[in-house]
């Protein structure tokens, strides 16, 4: 828990919110018009590939690893499978560990299609 030494601020658990802005675009960048929305939001470029929402299981371990993590998960991950896919051939840059560019969302090795995952997802009630 944050205490402001001060005494100004009040007291709390996150210095971030789990369902912000930020996150959403995070999410949903390679549809418009969270697309330009992140550009935007990044000084006119897309924001470095290490840091963009490229694989599921590689967000699942980040958020299970990082107590500071704290992004939920956005709605459209229970009906939207166009949002897993880069269907405009965005340049989301190249992942400096591994040299692989971003692209499609990786998926679960269970999930044999953005569908799948989705339709997985509702099926369990995540």
């Amino acid at each position: 828990m944050f205490e402001d030494p001060t005494g100004v601020v009040d007291k709390f658990h996150y210095g971030t919110h789990y369902s912000s802005a930020a996150t959403v675009m995070h999410y949903l960048i390679r549809l418009e018009p969270f697309t330009s929305l992140h550009i935007e939001l990044q000084s006119d470029k897309f924001d470095l590939a290490d840091r963009q929402f490229y694989s599921i299981p590689g967000a699942w371990n980040t958020v299970m690893k990082n107590p500071s993590d704290v992004k939920e998960l956005i709605p459209e991950f229970f009906y939207m499978p166009e949002f897993l896919v880069n269907r405009d051939n965005f340049d989301l840059g190249t992942r400096q560990f591994g040299g692989v560019r971003v692209d499609e969302v990786a998926l679960p090795p269970w999930a044999k299609s953005p569908e799948d995952f989705i339709q997985a997802q509702k099926s369990i009630g995540i």
